[in-house]
């Protein structure tokens, strides 16, 4: 079922929802969409699936500039008040990549709604002001049209993707992808560099939380990892050896069914 959520501040949210049960709210990541956590979502059984479009990603609105983390937890508890309101019950989120840090705010913020945290490999330590002269380029390049190059700076400069990564898979060339991509990217990126590398914030999140991760990941995505694992006092990890950043669309039955043993335990 498709339904818009209208945020405090006039952003309109593409939600999809599916399924009964104890909801389970998926987060997607940079440049991501409705159909990220898709798969996943109809692996798992016995729960309401909820999945929303983060501001700036169509077919949700654009919000104001700068974006923040503030204003993303703000949009995450709008969704998860809405499924759960009247429920008597509390939704778990699901988070991949910069979505798990969306959902770390939203948590840190309040979990009188949210269950349970799954979080797959936030890329906490690529956040802090070391991005500004980086964003500076960023919208230079979207001023000249250069929306391909704009993303090559994303991938390289901001998410640190390996260069055999991104030569294997440049970004399209074609401006009905690269626009609406670089206006996605362009907030998550704001985002980032408003943020800090504070792990100690973390430990004040108390309800339980599975981390995710791809053993095969570029750094720092593990060490921000290990640094996050020591810090939440409820946390259980797994690691895929044979996996990198790409595990939840290289390995969507995987991937669910940890999330469903862990959702069954919780």
């Amino acid at each position: 079922m498709a339904a818009t959520i209208t945020t405090s501040d006039g952003v309109h949210l593409g939600v999809d929802t599916s399924g009964a049960g104890v909801p389970v709210v998926f987060v997607h990541g940079s440049n991501g969409s409705l159909q990220s956590w898709a798969e996943i979502g109809t692996r798992l059984t016995g729960h309401r699936i909820v999945r929303y479009a983060r501001r700036n990603h169509t077919p949700s609105t654009r919000g104001p500039s700068p974006n923040t983390f503030t204003a993303e937890a703000s949009d995450l508890h709008a969704i998860v008040t809405a499924v759960t309101d009247g429920a008597g019950e509390r939704a778990h989120v699901v988070g991949g990549s910069y979505g798990s840090t969306v959902a770390l705010h939203a948590a840190l913020g309040s979990t009188e709604r949210i269950a349970s945290l799954t979080l797959f490999e936030p890329p906490l330590l690529l956040s802090g002001p070391h991005l500004l002269p980086v964003l500076d380029r960023y919208h230079s390049l979207c001023a000249a049209g250069r929306f391909a190059d704009a993303l090559t700076l994303f991938a390289r400069d901001v998410a640190r993707v390996p260069a055999e990564v991104l030569a294997a898979a440049p970004p399209p060339d074609d401006p009905a992808v690269t626009v609406p991509a670089t206006i996605a990217a362009a907030g998550d990126l704001e985002a980032m560099a408003r943020d800090t590398v504070d792990m100690g914030r973390w430990g004040r999140i108390e309800v339980p939380v599975l981390l995710l991760q791809g053993g095969q990941s570029w750094s720092p995505l593990p060490e921000g990892m290990d640094l996050l694992a020591s810090e939440l006092p409820h946390a259980q990890r797994v690691i895929w050896s044979d996996q990198s950043h790409f595990a939840t669309s290289a390995v969507p039955a995987r991937v669910a069914e940890t999330i469903q043993h862990f959702l069954a335990a919780v």
